[in-house]
């Protein structure tokens, strides 16, 4: 199994408190500052996690399906939105293969949900499905790293106590060889150990517009982070902003 496989769990969520609705609902605040979207309007949230984005864009009068690989993560989403009365389809499937074509007004990414692969063939594979699932000159928001900002900020090593009696040790390291930041996650509990990995592709600005050129993707704004700050070489995130330009069959 990959890593993305084995990770995307209880304890996932449990090492990441601060992805939560509060965020999520300012960043949809931030989306929809930026692109005039009409109510009723069809989005996809690509790896929706537990469903915190999708939930917030139900809220907000749009209609949403969810796509996502983990199991674990689409049992919480489907939870929160039965708690909130929402009637939100969450489907399994990888992000490689979306079922849908010329469907989506809209197609969001946050968190960076991007780059998992080793192969770079397969990450582009991720660009082409969104191309192909959007309506024409449909939109695309994608929250990804900067990986400049990575590489000057990596923390080594560090140490988290987790609810439910969990202690988290985590090692970060960089291949610059294959251009990824990887962690390795050492979850302990009653003296047990349980661990999990993340490796994720730093793509750098030039190599994603490329790629989402060549999906038929035209990139349009890039923002530092979701209040809406200049991109450059310090910003924490890479928020990317564009459309559809042409289909690819």
């Amino acid at each position: 199994m990959e890593w993305y496989e084995k990770w995307f769990g209880e304890e996932y969520k449990l090492l990441y408190p601060h992805r939560n609705e509060a965020e999520a609902k300012q960043q949809v605040n931030f989306l929809l500052r930026q692109i005039d979207l009409p109510k009723g309007s069809k989005i996809l949230d690509l790896c929706c996690g537990c469903g915190r984005h999708s939930v917030e864009l139900k809220l907000r009068g749009y209609d949403v399906i969810g796509l996502d690989l983990s199991v674990d993560l689409l049992e919480m989403a489907c939870s929160r939105a039965s708690e909130c009365n929402l009637d939100i389809n969450f489907i399994r499937c990888d992000m490689r293969e979306i079922p849908y074509k010329n469907q989506f007004d809209l197609i969001v990414n946050f968190f960076t949900s991007f780059g998992y692969f080793m192969d770079d063939r397969e990450n582009y594979k991720v660009l082409l499905s969104i191309s192909k699932a959007l309506k024409s000159n449909g939109k695309f928001l994608i929250d990804y790293m900067n990986p400049d900002h990575v590489m000057k900020n990596i923390v080594e090593k560090d140490e988290k106590n987790l609810p439910h009696g969990l202690k988290a040790l985590q090692e970060r390291w960089i291949d610059i060889t294959a251009n990824r930041i990887n962690k390795k996650i050492i979850l302990i509990k009653d003296g047990e150990e349980r661990i999990f990995n993340e490796s994720v592709r730093m793509y750098n600005l030039g190599e994603m517009k490329e790629m989402l050129l060549k999906a038929g993707l035209n990139l349009t704004s890039v923002y530092g982070d979701f209040t809406g700050s200049e991109y450059n070489s310090d910003s924490p995130r890479m928020v990317l902003i564009g459309e559809k330009i042409l289909d690819k069959k």
